[in-house]
């Protein structure tokens, strides 16, 4: 469920806000249509046809704790079971386990697991415009603005106030497996500026 939008496209990695997104651009930003089904091609990566691409990140420790707890609960599609690991995926395969502690560890210890994972969804683009979970609704708002798109600014803004999800200092991730999980991903946690526990002098 890539989003064509006037000047730019969506792509939706799983657990990365994009659901408030999606929200957000079918109640607020003008001239906007599916790539395809909005449910069953949530995440399809479509050709751009020459439009920006965009998409949001977040932080890789609390994106393999969000992970986890999708894949725990028992999904309401026709498709849907607990723990509908999906193994083309090389994080999803290497480092599955039902057991939360057994899969973050499997995540700390699978270099690049994380940012693989995004590259995933969005590697074939060049150039793509990326947003932080963290800071959602100001990112969305700067990538729609940059992209010349007509939307409603202060809907948005007030609508920020209402996402699920925490900044980089609320993790809901013991640190010492934060920061094992960050380091195991530490060039993509050096571009996009999230904890390696690593302070220069």
């Amino acid at each position: 469920m890539a989003i064509y939008l006037k000047n730019s496209m969506f792509v939706h990695i799983p657990k990365c806000g994009g659901r408030w997104i999606k929200s957000m651009i079918e109640n607020h930003v003008d001239g906007f249509k599916y790539s395809g089904d909005p449910i069953y091609d949530a995440h399809d990566s479509p050709d751009a046809n020459g439009k920006q691409v965009f998409c949001f990140i977040r932080e890789p420790a609390t994106f393999a704790h969000s992970l986890w707890h999708h894949r725990a609960k028992k999904k309401a599609n026709k498709f849907g079971h607990k723990f509908n690991w999906q193994e083309y995926i090389r994080l999803e395969k290497e480092c599955q386990s039902e057991d939360y502690d057994q899969f973050m560890e499997n995540v700390a210890n699978n270099k690049n697991a994380v940012s693989d994972y995004y590259k995933h969804y969005v590697g074939r683009y060049k150039n793509v415009q990326y947003g932080r979970m963290e800071s959602l609704a100001s990112d969305f708002l700067n990538i729609l603005t940059v992209n010349n798109e007509s939307f409603n600014e202060k809907a948005i803004r007030e609508s920020g106030n209402n996402i699920i999800g925490k900044g980089t200092n609320d993790s809901p991730v013991a640190r010492d497996v934060r920061i094992r999980i960050n380091q195991a991903n530490v060039d993509f946690c050096k571009k996009f500026g999230y904890d390696t526990g690593i302070h220069k002098e």
